[in-house]
């Protein structure tokens, strides 16, 4: 270790030239950082979706649902079953460990359901296996919205700028919303039909013939092989038209004599509008791994090269464009780091002088270089969490740093030249500069094995975090002495200063003037009495435990950050058409538009959302609401917020649930409790009771639902089979007969000139013959000729669930609500917890909380373990270096009673907590706390062994003032680094801009002030009780020897 130092020192070129090679290489990297809002995030779900035309849910539940459930529980590492089924669909949803591979997991699921397919209907699609990603979910939507252009001249340019979007490298798809697919409609004339003696069946199965693939084979001769093409897939209209039915008298009857062929739209089912205007829009989706502000940044280039030849009253809004706000957060975060860095060296030169004060200000941007070479070669992101990892860095990283230059400059004022003084502090503080860091890294060692989604949201801040404070060691210890010992001075220094340090090196602390002296006064009286001191402290601190466990201002899971998007999700009780639908939405749309303040509002029907959605299955649309990134003075997010629930809470016929779109780690509604067991009934009855009894008693909570779905009107065919079997009618002709009166029978698709995609060919009835009342009209062929359908078919009206949910195997609902503003957890779950026990009708039934609940008691419970396991593993450490139980137990009790700092914090400020970034600012603080306690007791040490003569007393306060000014010194750069944020001010000196309560503030504020107000608390114990502790041996030998002699004197004297 020595000779290292010696080889770096003395080779001091190869040093410069291996730290301008960190530096090319680090800045070279951060630029190629892009930035994100968070990293990726495995999200360990699979789907499973099976379709199953026509089916209701019950059938679904029944023929598809249950056997893969059975089949599926049975798969490794499997966490939990969750399933829905819906009119033609099933969906199994499987969660598995965060940890667990997703490759993995999608292989095991995919080996089973090879198995089960064989036990699913043959008129069944093939079960889809998909894992869930985030790239799932578009990073903007482009929307086009036309004043004066009809819709097929819009739909053609949306369509041109989706394929040149697709083109993008990072883009996976461009999906078109908004729109109806193309379609060749083949309208039935009944009485033609019925003329020729043609059923549709016949129809069906001509159209199929005809429009299949037929490899013909190859065609061998002593010429050559020739291929044999046999053209029997459609390509245009004409060849439709064209298709022969029936030969009748001679003559072949066409499709075109049957039916009308027109070009035309599926029947819309799905709407987009943007600020209240019909749009046209494009969803963007970025690939897997493909960064999302690059893919955002090349769409846009795209659009601006497309906005010169925009259709006449063409209007391009870009909305629910996440990477806009990422960049912006990141930016402004990156700004405040950029004003903590200058508070840090303020306090710097004003306390090192300009040379030394330069030397440590290189550790900033060098360790911060070093960290991109790393972040960049893991490909990771310029994200939230990397950027708050620099920031609570900052102090961290100087204190190696300061330590070296700072006992430097003590050598060079007794007399060594710059040379011989920078490699003796090298040497010297080598291993309490290693033990340090290394104990501040031991502590978020466990943070590493985090589970969940908050575990990686959190990793890249600890990983940031590591790789700087590594790099620190690197700066402190190499970097250093070769730079101090080339251009290290003490600069003009005062005699008297330098009198000063001749003196805390040699002579008595309490003679020095200014602070230190003023402390080592202080500090030797203390000392004196150093078991009452203690004493005071633990009765201090127990006191501020005691009270805050009775008078906590409370906690929440994440943030209570002003609103940006919110979400109004719109239920509708009934069966509706898909117009009325759209109707009730715009009357949810005009009341939102009234409302000043957003900067967008996108209404969605039918769209795409998540399969784990709990929500209701009467929603029939949505309406995102976008605030602006810049904070209104004049119109708060929740001013806005308030305003809408207030206007949407009654509105005759509809439900409207408003909620806030939190950032974040992915999470479900802040309160979910999961309603499921064998009983139906009673399940259905407790999911009422709990949702009556959250609206009526539990005022904590708001925007109150559950997912119980209103039963919907449904017309169930019921087949006299065997009067059927009489006719020689099969089931199937009369689904054929049925379905030419609904959407239409699929017979084939072809692909237009026109179009990249193929269209769909359906034939059906007229609009006209497609009605209820039509039904006793239609007929089918029969071995007797045509018969009507109503001889051996009834229509009977069923009210049926339109979905069926199931948790664990088990018929299940969900009761859902968000916190009220300013209300906090322990307001409202132990009320439910009290209402579930009191309720002993339902104990046969499973209550199981979820949504952000059930994330906080997790995380709270790992984040105890963390700090225990973390102090374990500093506690290593720290006997490796000093090989003493007692000095051990001193530095470790400094960290635990360094919370009491916190706690008190809060009970001044009453601030409400945040349990996932207050803990982790806990355990930062942990890893802060250490350094000053072990640099003091391992001084102490060093002196104790070079003068033996000097008494207990004198060498502790020797030790004390020595280390007062680095103590406070990188206490000072801490705390002045995150007061800022801690106080809820976002101090952006690059943009020169300060915002009390902005948003980056509302995020980091939490973390910050437990650094703060528990750093501040800790100063005050290493400086004051870890002496006392030190001296409390000799204190406790002192009094029992008094007692002692007093004993022996007393004896004699009787």
């Amino acid at each position: 270790m020595k000779t290292l130092i010696d080889f770096f020192v003395d080779r001091y070129k190869a040093t410069f030239t291996f730290l301008t090679f960190v530096l090319v290489w680090g800045f070279t990297s951060i630029i190629q950082l892009p930035a994100s809002a968070y990293s990726d995030i495995n999200i360990p779900y699979v789907f499973i979706s099976t379709y199953y035309d026509g089916v209701s849910a019950q059938d679904a539940e029944r023929l598809l649902t249950k056997p893969l459930e059975q089949k599926l529980k049975t798969v490794d590492e499997l966490v939990d079953i969750q399933s829905y089924s819906r009119q033609s669909m099933s969906y199994v949803i499987l969660e598995f460990p965060v940890e667990y591979s997703k490759d993995e997991a999608v292989k095991d699921v995919k080996d089973i359901i090879d198995e089960v397919k064989q036990e699913l209907p043959s008129e069944s699609d093939e079960p889809v296996v998909k894992e869930f990603t985030l790239d799932e979910y578009p990073i903007l939507d482009i929307n086009l919205i036309s004043s004066s252009s009809n819709r097929r001249e819009l739909l053609a340019f949306a369509r041109e700028l989706q394929t040149a979007v697709e083109t993008i490298p990072e883009v996976l798809e461009a999906a078109l919303r908004g729109v109806p697919d193309d379609l060749l409609e083949a309208t039935i004339d009944k009485t033609k039909l019925e003329s020729y003696n043609v059923s549709p069946r016949d129809l069906y199965n001509a159209i199929g013939d005809a429009n299949r693939a037929i490899p013909a084979g190859d065609l061998r001769s002593s010429t050559g092989k020739f291929s044999v093409l046999v053209p029997s897939v459609f390509e245009d209209v004409t060849d439709v038209e064209n298709i022969p039915i029936i030969e009748n008298n001679g003559k072949v009857i066409t499709l075109k004599d049957l039916v009308t062929l027109r070009k035309t739209f599926k029947d819309r089912d799905s709407f987009s509008r943007v600020n209240g205007k019909d749009a046209v829009t494009l969803s963007v989706m970025k690939r897997q791994d493909a960064k999302e502000v690059v893919a955002a940044k090349k769409v846009n280039f795209v659009l601006n090269e497309f906005r010169p030849n925009l259709p006449n009253g063409v209007e391009v809004i870009i909305s629910q464009d996440r990477t806009g706000w990422s960049t912006m957060m990141v930016g402004e975060l990156g700004g405040n780091i950029l004003t903590a860095l200058i508070l840090v060296m303020t306090i710097v030169v004003g306390t090192m002088g300009l040379r030394s004060s330069t030397m440590v200000a290189m550790a900033i941007p060098t360790c911060f270089l070093f960290a991109s070479i790393f972040l960049a070669a893991i490909d990771y992101s310029f994200n939230f969490m990397v950027c708050f990892g620099l920031l609570i860095s900052l102090g961290m990283l100087i204190d190696g740093c300061v330590v070296v230059v700072e006992y430097a400059d003590r050598k060079m004022a007794e007399g060594l030249n710059r040379i011989e003084a920078y490699k003796f502090s090298a040497k010297r503080m080598f291993w309490p500069v290693t033990i340090s860091i290394g104990t501040t890294l031991s502590i978020f060692v466990p943070m590493f094995f985090m589970p969940g989604v908050s575990g990686q949201f959190l990793r890249p801040m600890i990983v940031t975090l590591f790789i700087v404070l590594l790099g620190s060691i690197l700066y402190a210890l190499v970097f250093t002495p070769a730079i101090g010992s080339r251009f290290g001075n003490l600069g003009i220094r005062k005699s008297r200063t330098l009198q000063n340090a001749s003196i805390l090196e040699n002579g008595d602390p309490t003679e020095i003037d200014g602070i230190t002296g003023l402390y080592a006064r202080a500090l030797t009286k203390v000392i004196q009495s150093p078991g009452k001191f203690i004493v005071f402290v633990l009765l201090t601190v127990t006191t501020i435990f005691l009270l805050y466990s009775q008078h906590a201002p409370g906690s929440r899971f994440f943030i209570e950050e002003e609103p940006i998007e919110m979400e109004v999700k719109i239920e509708g009780r009934g069966s509706f058409g898909e117009l009325e639908k759209l109707g009730f939405l715009k009357e949810i749309e005009n009341i939102v538009l009234s409302i000043p303040g957003p900067t967008s509002i996108s209404l969605n029907m039918n769209g795409v959302g998540d399969p784990r959605d709990r929500g209701n299955s009467d929603e029939i649309g949505t309406i995102f609401i976008e605030m602006p990134f810049e904070k209104d003075l004049q119109r708060s997010g929740w001013e806005v917020y308030d305003e809408l629930i207030e206007k949407t809470q009654d509105i005759p016929g509809l439900v409207v649930n408003a909620k806030i779109r939190e950032n974040g780690p992915p999470t479900d509604s802040p309160i979910e409790i999961d309603v499921f067991g064998k009983d139906f009934d009673m399940v259905t009855d407790a999911t009422i009771a709990l949702t009556n009894y959250m609206k009526d008693f539990v005022p904590g909570a708001k925007n109150i639902y559950n997912t119980i779905p209103t039963n919907l009107l449904k017309w169930t065919i019921k087949i006299d089979k065997e009067k059927a079997k009489q006719f020689g009618v099969t089931t199937q002709d009369i689904g054929a007969a049925i379905q030419f009166m609904t959407a239409g029978v699929k017979v084939g698709e072809y692909r237009p000139a026109d179009l990249d995609e193929e269209v769909e060919i359906r034939v059906r009835f007229p609009a006209e013959q497609r009605r209820l009342d039509q039904f006793s009209d239609l007929t089918v062929n029969t071995r007797f000729g045509q018969a009507p359908l109503s001889s051996f078919v009834e229509v009977v009206p069923a009210y049926i669930p339109p979905s069926i949910r199931r948790v664990s195997g088990e018929r299940a609902f969900t009761v859902a609500a968000e916190y009220q503003k300013g209300a906090l957890v322990e307001d409202v779950i132990p009320k439910i917890e009290q209402w579930i026990a009191d309720n002993n009708e339902y104990e046969r039934l499973q209550f199981r909380f979820g949504g952000q609940q059930a994330e906080s008691d997790a995380n709270a419970a790992f984040f105890l373990f963390a700090f225990i396991v973390g102090i374990f593993l500093m506690s290593i450490l720290l006997m490796v270096q000093l090989n003493s139980f007692y000095q051990v137990f001193i530095i470790v009790s400094a960290v635990i009673l360094s919370t009491a700092g916190v706690q008190l914090g809060y009970l001044v400020t009453q601030q409400i907590s945040s349990a996932l970034f207050t803990s982790l600012g806990v355990i930062a603080l942990a890893g802060i706390v250490v350094n000053n306690n072990i640099v003091l007791v391992d001084t102490y040490n060093v002196i104790s062994r070079e003068n033996p003569s000097l008494s207990r007393d004198q060498i502790i306060v020797r030790t004390a003032a020595q280390r007062l000014r680095p103590i406070i010194l990188t206490t000072a750069t801490t705390v002045i680094g995150l007061l800022p944020l801690a106080s809820g001010i976002g101090v952006d000196f690059y943009q020169r801009n300060v915002e009390i309560g902005g948003r980056v503030s509302e995020w980091w504020q939490p973390m910050s002030f437990a650094v703060v107000c528990g750093l501040s608390f800790a100063s005050a114990i290493t400086l004051f009780l870890t002496p006392c502790w030190l001296m409390l041996p000799v204190a406790i030998r002192n009094t029992f020897k008094n007692l002692k002699n007093t004993f022996i004197r007393t004896a004699s004297e009787g």
